[in-house]
This record gives C-alpha cells, sequence and structure tokens, in this order.
C-alpha cells in the first residue's frame, strides 16, 4: 500500500490548497472567504485539540464545501513518539472529529512539522492512512502575502499539493490566496480537495468509525435520578419538540432560511445511520417542568440498543447519566445487552466509569 503521497496525478489539470493546524485568535473565516470569493475550495488539516476546543468551526469547514483531515492531536512531533503515543494521537483525533462532525474520520493526514520517521509510515499503513506530503509555501515563517506567492507560482504543475498554514502565524496566507487561485487557473489548473488528489491516484479515500459499546449493567445498578422519558408519538408533539429543541444550540439543527421547518421535517422522517434504521417506538422525549430538555433517536439490532441521535436542553453531564439510566432500564426490558453510540463517546465513557458500568470505545466495523 502507498502510504505517502507529495502529489497527484500529472496528467490531470488540478491542484490541491491544503492549510495546517487551526487558528486560535485569527478569525477561520478569513481563509474560508478568501477561497470561496474564488470559487475554490481548500484541505484543511487540523489538529484534534483544535477541534476539540472549536467544534462548530469544525463543522463549519465541512458544512461550507471545504474538507477537514487529521492532523495529530497536540501537534507533536511524530518521529520523537513511540508507537502507543503515536496511536493514541491518531486515535483521539478521530474521536474529536467524528464527535464535532458527526462524520466518520478520513484516512489521511499530514504530520506536524513534516515530521516522520520510516517506521511512522508503517504504523500508519497499519492503520489504513496515507501521508500528505506536499511543496511547502514557507507562509509558516510569518511571511507577507506578496513572498508567499512569490515562493508558490512555481509549484503550479498538474498534481500540485501546496502546503499552507491556517493558524495565527500564518497572517499572510488569507491574502495570497486569491492571487495564487487566478494564477492557477491562468495554467489551466483547478483546485480541488485532497481526496480528489487520492481518487485521482486510484486511491480510493477510507474512514474510520468508532463507537462507545455499553454492557448493559444489572437492575442494582441503575439508581437515583432518571428522569421522565415518553415516546414522542404523534405530529403536535414532534412540533413542540422541534420549536423548544431548536433553541438549544444544538449541532444537529439546522441554521439559515426555514431552518424550523426543515428540523420538524428531519425529525418526523425515521432516522437511518450506517444503514440502521430508527425504531419510532423509541423516540423518546425528556420532559420537565413541562417542556422538552432532551431527546433521543434509538435503533435495535439484535441484543443491542444503539443510540442513533440525542441531545439535551444543557451540556451538564448528569444529562448524560439520565439517558444512560433510561437508555440502560429500557435495554433491560427489551432483553438487550449492549448499549452503542458513535457521538459523545468521550463523556459517556467518563459516565459510565463513575457509575460503574462497563464500556470501551472501539472501532465500529
Amino acid at each position: 500500500m502507498v502510504s505517502q503521497i507529495f502529489r497527484g496525478n500529472m496528467n490531470d489539470p488540478y491542484f490541491a490548497l491544503t492549510f495546517d493546524d487551526g487558528p486560535h485568535h485569527v478569525p477561520l473565516e478569513n481563509w474560508l472567504e478568501a477561497l470561496e470569493q474564488c470559487g475554490a475550495v481548500g484541505t484543511f488539516f487540523f489538529t484534534g485539540e483544535w477541534i476539540d476546543r472549536h467544534p462548530d468551526k469544525a463543522r463549519m469547514i465541512i458544512e461550507r464545501g471545504h474538507e477537514l483531515a487529521p492532523h495529530s492531536y497536540y501537534h507533536r512531533r511524530m518521529a520523537e513518539i513511540p508507537k502507543d503515543v503515536f496511536l493514541e494521537e491518531i486515535k483521539q483525533t478521530e474521536l474529536a472529529y467524528q464527535e464535532a462532525t458527526g462524520k466518520s474520520c478520513p484516512t489521511f493526514m499530514r504530520f506536524p512539522y513534516l515530521s516522520f520517521r520510516e517506521e511512522n509510515l508503517d504504523w500508519l499503513s497499519e492503520l489504513g492512512y496515507v501521508d500528505i506530503e506536499g511543496d511547502d509555501s514557507g507562509d509558516w515563517a510569518g511571511l507577507t502575502s506578496e513572498q508567499i506567492i512569490e515562493n508558490v507560482t512555481p509549484f503550479f504543475k498538474n498534481g500540485a499539493i501546496v502546503v499552507f498554514h491556517a493558524n495565527d502565524a500564518a497572517k499572510g496566507t488569507p491574502g495570497s490566496l486569491k492571487a495564487l487561485i487566478r494564477k492557477g487557473r491562468e495554467k489551466g489548473l483547478k483546485p480541488v480537495k485532497v481526496s480528489e488528489i487520492l481518487t485521482g491516484l486510484d486511491m480510493t479515500p477510507s474512514e474510520r468509525t468508532w463507537k462507545i459499546s455499553i454492557d448493559v449493567p444489572t437492575p442494582e445498578k441503575i439508581t437515583h435520578t432518571i428522569q421522565t422519558w415518553q415516546v414522542v408519538k404523534n405530529k403536535e408533539e414532534l412540533q413542540i419538540l422541534a420549536q423548544q429543541s431548536m433553541e438549544w444550540g444544538i449541532a444537529q439543527a439546522p441554521t439559515g432560511m426555514d431552518s424550523e421547518n426543515k428540523w420538524l421535517n428531519q425529525l418526523s422522517e425515521p432516522l437511518t445511520v450506517n444503514g440502521l434504521t430508527e425504531d419510532r417506538d423509541l423516540f423518546v422525549g425528556w420532559v420537565m417542568a413541562n417542556e422538552y430538555w432532551g431527546y433521543a433517536r434509538i435503533a435495535r439490532k439484535d441484543n443491542e440498543l444503539i443510540l442513533l441521535d440525542f441531545a439535551t436542553r444543557e451540556a451538564q453531564a448528569d444529562a448524560m447519566v439520565y439517558l444512560l439510566r433510561w437508555t440502560a432500564k429500557k435495554a433491560i426490558e427489551l432483553g438487550c445487552t449492549k448499549i452503542s453510540a458513535t457521538r459523545e463517546m468521550r463523556r459517556l465513557e467518563k459516565m459510565c466509569d463513575q457509575l460503574g458500568w462497563d464500556s470501551v470505545i472501539e472501532l465500529d466495523n
């Protein structure tokens, strides 16, 4: 398996603009708007730590038509760490990505500082990953837009991959992008995502998905507060849930024109995730003080209850505990022995640990 790519197919008239790290103080929109004003897309190799700190911005990258990919978790020099730390960096980045975006993490990445040793590439291959390298713009040194344009212009050839940064040091990069995109197009090149670069090399991009798998506890371990969860039975109740949950600020709810009606339509149709379809008899809402404070959408497969989607009005972790206890109680009633979820996995794992329940975060095959 090819584990490292420096450029795309030399017969294809395209190039990829890629951006490393993730800014904390300089607005990310500076990069996005510069690309979008020219009708271009970018691939953003951002750290898991950045994604955890800015999940709304991680979603925004994808929603605006760009691509997000891993860049380790803590931005370590990967050539300097042992295999167990290396694998943990990859895992935690994938979890951050999945929890922030609701999507599986793509299996291509870039090493921070372009720092790697041959052994690192072997470890990536074991995971089914590809390392994406490219031509260095030098913008990490805080260059001006003019200097970046001068550096990058010679790189524009079929299949070029250009390495930029989207961080607080690369302030000159957004100002260089329009001119560079025009220069690329003058040479007959189209800006594309890295996934398209891989497709042009006959390397179909893959993804990795994680889930938390929880052993249903004995009834003796389902104690204390559960709160009131009841089936959302009819259109009137759905409409109330849609209206109230729109105010929670949750990632699942759409924004923009006619968003409330779109959200009602989403809640009204059975949800299908990875081939599993929601059981509408298990679509429940948490009711408190005559209002909805949460919901859960659940599928059942063999001996497992799968939390396809859930959200709560407040972000406190005890809401996760209420959901876990209700789901465990329902699992016992239905004769299920497992509960699983692909959202909020790390918080659910922590709550299971505090409850004394057995759980594990594992790859979802």
